[in-house]
C-alpha cells in the first residue's frame, strides 16, 4: 500500500508561515498596511533583494 502524501505542500506551508508572521505584526500593534510592508520586506530580503 502506498504511503499517504502530506496534503501540506512546501508552498502552502510557506504561505501559512507568512500569514502567521503578518498576523503577529498586527497583533503586536502594527496597522494592517505596516504589517504587510514588514512582511514584504522579509520576503524581499530572503530572495536576495535586500541590501
Amino acid at each position: 500500500m502506498p504511503e499517504p502524501t502530506d496534503p501540506m505542500t512546501e508552498l502552502a506551508a510557506a504561505a501559512a508561515q507568512l500569514h502567521e508572521m503578518y498576523q503577529a505584526y498586527v497583533d503586536a500593534g502594527f496597522t494592517e498596511q505596516q504589517a504587510l510592508d514588514l512582511t514584504k520586506a522579509v520576503i524581499v530580503a530572503n530572495i536576495g533583494g535586500g541590501a
